[in-house]
């Protein structure tokens, strides 16, 4: 019996990361989500308590894999540049994998798009952690005195490189007519966004020596 439950807990959470990631919370039925998993419609809130409470789990579920995937901290003994390379390449095959239930990155660009009371400040926790790994980075690449505001200016420049090539696919080949990228191509793209960022980053040294 508990492995019964067990199962059917998790196909709940599996076929809600799917869903939610191609339809967003609000497109997305509790009756979709009990009729993709094979649960009866009152599963949700047996497991759950609510689709609420259902969401959030996807998202930590979400992130978990993520994580555990695609790590992003790298090792201590790189450089500087390094560590923001294997960052890079590591925020894009969480973009790009096709292996994760549902992708998180996905479901924080809905978020972003339309804000949902539902998730609550779990997000933004999220976010907050991975944002303050990269604005290190850029400060340790800097090397110099750097104002709060150009480094989260530049934190939000480097991250949207990663994400367009993501998240608006079907945009960029209908409009800009563009092969879709493939998840083999990440480390070329992490290259290209590697170098690209860094001379940037090295260029605003000038204006603070």
């Amino acid at each position: 019996m508990t492995d019964r439950k067990n199962r059917t807990r998790q196909n709940l959470l599996d076929s809600a990361a799917v869903l939610f990631t191609e339809k967003g919370y609000a497109g997305t039925s509790v009756a979709e989500i009990c009729d993709s998993a094979r649960a009866n419609i009152a599963s949700v809130n047996y497991h759950f308590g609510s689709k609420e409470a259902l969401y959030r789990s996807v998202i930590g579920y979400t992130y978990d894999q993520a994580n555990t995937l695609y790590p992003l901290d790298a090792g201590e003994k790189m450089s500087s540049e390094e560590k923001f390379y294997c960052f890079i390449l590591a925020f894009l095959k969480r973009i790009l994998s096709t292996s994760m239930t549902g992708n998180f990155y996905k479901l924080v660009a809905k978020e972003m798009a339309e804000p949902t009371r539902e998730s609550g400040t779990l997000i933004n926790e999220i976010i907050s952690a991975k944002r303050a790994k990269i604005e290190k980075l850029i400060r340790d690449i800097h090397d110099e005195d750097i104002d709060e505001e150009t480094v989260v200016r530049m934190t939000h420049s480097i991250v949207s490189q990663c994400l367009f090539l993501g998240l608006n696919e079907k945009g960029r080949r209908h409009h800009l007519k563009r092969k879709p990228v493939r998840f083999e191509d990440v480390e070329s793209f992490a290259r290209h966004i590697t170098d690209f960022s860094l001379a940037g980053i090295k260029y605003y040294r000038k204006f603070t020596l």
